[in-house]
């Protein structure tokens, strides 16, 4: 799920290149050498003062998502994909982007999960082979949701609605990524997705680029641009943006102003979707932080475009194992996936994501030693993902290393104090602890980020009954039923705490509703029988009770004492 991509820039020895016509200029001063042309253009020094100065080289991720692992994830109009793929045959047109195949990498559905895109524009590429006067590109289309936090947070693969803080990535943090990793001193990020006009610049300023003028188009400024599809409020319809983006790029050869392409796009977007067809008009946006000559993006770079070292290579090649594994595990092979997954350890042996991944599959086959020592490896690769540290504590519950556990998730939680899975698992320590107030602490921070999180508060009711707060753990456990009618785990809660309340006739409804629901489940079975039994209604409880037996597990050790006291009722 993430790459690794370092690049090593060809040395041009003595400080010498060949410059390309359109750039020579007329050097009579300096010194003759046979074969050996001079240029005044900032002679391609990245220390020399002023932004405006040659690319170098061009880089470039592109992310296109139709198809989700979550399958409520289902699009009307799944065309993401094409998007990316659309924009990566513009950037590596000659007439178009004008970059190097070996340049642009791009992800699509299953092979775009969350750490695949993060290791991208991290150290494992983008961050490993842009050096700062070079030219990158990243292009992202997929599904946005905008969140409690007065964010927008971009669907990966792997995302999962119920968890979004901790599987999705938030239009910042994305931006940061790219900010923390990439040297590169021209970024342009452009992202087709609802809500992406959240975006903030973070101090950048709003200004559009200058405009290009009459100058050689070789020579451009550098910062930071972002294009969105929209504006904050609003929906990205279809590819309607990236199409026109993309038309626009490619006139004049590729070498329009990217003011000029954007002015444009956002004209022909807002014409297409104020029709009827739409509900409402999309607006695209540019927010720049950005200074001397405006970007062409289909400008030549001034240097052949470099291979991609070995290290980075061993990575691709062991990625290619990674996603190999994950679909036989989607498949239900897990024999043949671990195989893979040990293939692209061996190809690459820090390949944080495939430790973490064999990982979990040996702590669910019950090895969690094994566990324990690819979760470690993993982390000390990525010491700051909170999804490892969540894993690798419940290893360490199933090891018996108590503390060891909490203080994993406590630094989780730390790393990520938003993500549903790692405040769920640090309530449920603190209900073993008997802390009920810190566990009811840890719950509300989770339902005000995951207010209609049924689990929650099912959770949430549990810790109150154990506070003894009856009233309210029966208002908990109404609104879970309420979030979720169909959660079996809901109902069986709300039958309990009716039942502590005292209301009887309520709570055999609700089991009743239970086994409604789950007609094979035991639990729910054995617990209508006790409210039937209570209310007086003996043939009732007696028929709950044959049920449970039929259902029940065979090493359930309440069969022998319904055994026993079905032949006294």
């Amino acid at each position: 799920m993430r790459s690794k991509k370092l690049f090593a820039l060809l040395n041009i020895g003595l400080g010498l290149a060949v410059i390309p016509p359109a750039m020579a200029a007329d050097n009579t001063s300096q010194p003759a050498l046979p074969g050996v042309k001079f240029t005044k253009v900032q002679d391609l020094d990245p220390n020399k003062a002023g932004p405006n100065r040659p690319i170098r080289q061009k880089w470039a991720v592109c992310i296109g998502i139709s198809k989700f692992k979550e399958t409520r994830l289902v699009s009307n109009d799944p065309v993401e994909d094409s998007a990316a793929k659309a924009f990566s045959e513009y950037l590596t047109s000659p007439k178009g982007g004008r970059f190097d195949s070996k340049h642009v990498r791009t992800l699509t559905n299953s092979k775009a999960t969350k750490q695949a895109i993060l290791n991208s524009l991290g150290p494992q590429w983008l961050g490993s082979l842009a050096r700062p006067d070079d030219l990158v590109v990243v292009f992202v289309s997929t599904n946005s949701f905008p969140t409690t936090d007065g964010s927008a947070y971009l669907g990966a693969y792997d995302c999962a609605l119920d968890n979004i803080y901790g599987t999705c990535i938030s239009m910042q943090d994305l931006m940061k990524t790219i900010k923390d990793n990439v040297k590169a001193e021209r970024i342009l990020l452009v992202v087709q997705a609802s809500y992406s006009g959240a975006t903030d610049l973070a101090g950048g300023g709003k200004a559009k680029p200058a405009k290009a003028g009459s100058g050689n188009s070789l020579v451009t400024g550098s910062g930071f641009i972002v294009m969105t599809s929209c504006e904050p409020d609003q929906m990205s319809w279809s590819n309607i943006f990236s199409t026109n983006l993309i038309a626009a790029l490619k006139e004049k050869e590729g070498l329009v102003a990217l003011g000029e392409a954007f002015e444009k796009t956002r004209t022909k977007t807002e014409q297409e979707t104020a029709g009827k067809q739409f509900t409402a008009k999309q607006t695209p946006m540019l927010k720049t932080d950005w200074k001397g000559k405006d970007l062409i993006i289909g400008a030549k770079a001034v240097e052949e475009a470099s291979d991609i070292p070995v290290n980075i290579s061993d990575f691709l090649a062991a990625e290619s194992y990674y996603f190999r594994a994950n679909d036989l595990v989607t498949q239900g092979k897990v024999d043949e996936a671990i195989a893979q997954y040990q293939k692209a350890i061996e190809t690459d042996p820090a390949y944080a994501d495939a430790l973490a991944d064999l990982g979990a599959i040996y702590s669910l086959q019950k090895q969690p030693d094994k566990a324990a020592e690819l979760y470690q490896r993993a982390i000390k690769e990525k010491p700051n993902d909170a999804l490892f540290r969540t894993n690798y504590a419940r290893v360490l519950a199933q090891l018996g290393r108590i503390t060891e556990s909490k203080s994993e998730l406590e630094r989780a939680y730390q790393l990520n104090p938003k993500d549903k899975v790692v405040l769920t698992a640090l309530a449920t320590y603190h209900l073993k602890d008997k802390d009920t107030a810190g566990a009811v602490k840890v719950i509300n921070e989770a339902i005000a980020l995951y207010p209609n999180s049924a689990d929650l508060f099912d959770k949430l009711s549990f810790a109150q009954v154990q506070s003894g707060n009856i009233a309210d753990a029966v208002q908990s456990a109404q609104k879970a039923v309420s979030l979720d009618p169909k959660s079996l785990s809901a109902k069986l809660n709300l039958g309990s705490t009716l039942m502590l309340s005292g209301d009887l006739n309520q709570a055999t409804k609700a089991y009743l509703e239970a086994t409604k629901l789950a007609p094979q489940d035991a639990n729910a079975h054995f617990l209508l029988s006790k409210t039937l039994e209570k209310s007086g209604d003996l043939t009732g409880a007696k028929d709950e009770l044959h049920l449970f037996l039929r259902c029940a597990d065979p090493n359930d050790p309440r069969k022998k004492q319904v055994e026993e006291k079905l032949q006294h009722m």
